[in-house]
């Protein structure tokens, strides 16, 4: 499953990190990001995000669905949700167990999620879009870069 994702994802362009927490954990988290949100670290960093956005943020998924190599964040946090918009690079944490087959698996949690006053990001890479001259522009609408770091946690 890994090896799909990651074929995917590439296709648009994000580069793949594929570490142990053991090495993951060496990274200066608060001297490269102005924004982190890895809960299952407890690591958290916060800030007032305005128009100009931020240099870069690293935020975990939920979950990785491999046909797309697609990252899924429960992005209910208002403060989550500008960051993963407004950051200039955008690293994201998928724990390899977290990397499902194909959307349809995550059902049962887009129901729990949806029933409530929810907001599910699908972030399948840098922000792309093109004008009537296709002239191809990256991040107008979300981050320029999107790296993920795959962790081998089973």
């Amino acid at each position: 499953m890994v090896e799909t994702f990651i074929q995917y994802s590439k296709l648009v362009g994000n580069k793949n990190h594929v570490l142990n927490e053991e090495n993951f954990l060496k990274i200066d988290f608060k001297k490269e990001y102005d924004f982190i949100y890895l809960p299952s670290y407890s690591i958290h960093k916060t800030l007032e995000i305005d128009k100009n956005g931020i240099a870069a943020a690293v935020v975990e998924a939920d979950f990785g669905i491999a046909e797309t190599g697609t990252a899924v964040i429960d992005s209910k946090n208002y403060y989550l949700r500008k960051a993963t918009c407004l950051a200039e690079k955008l690293d994201i944490v998928l724990f390899k167990s977290k990397i499902l087959k194909k959307l349809e698996d995550i059902s049962t949690f887009l129901k729990e999620k949806t029933s409530e006053d929810s907001y599910i990001a699908f972030i399948t890479g840098a922000s792309r879009t093109a004008d009537i001259e296709r002239v191809l522009t990256i991040g107008v609408h979300g981050p320029c870069e999107t790296n993920i770091f795959i962790i081998n946690d089973r």
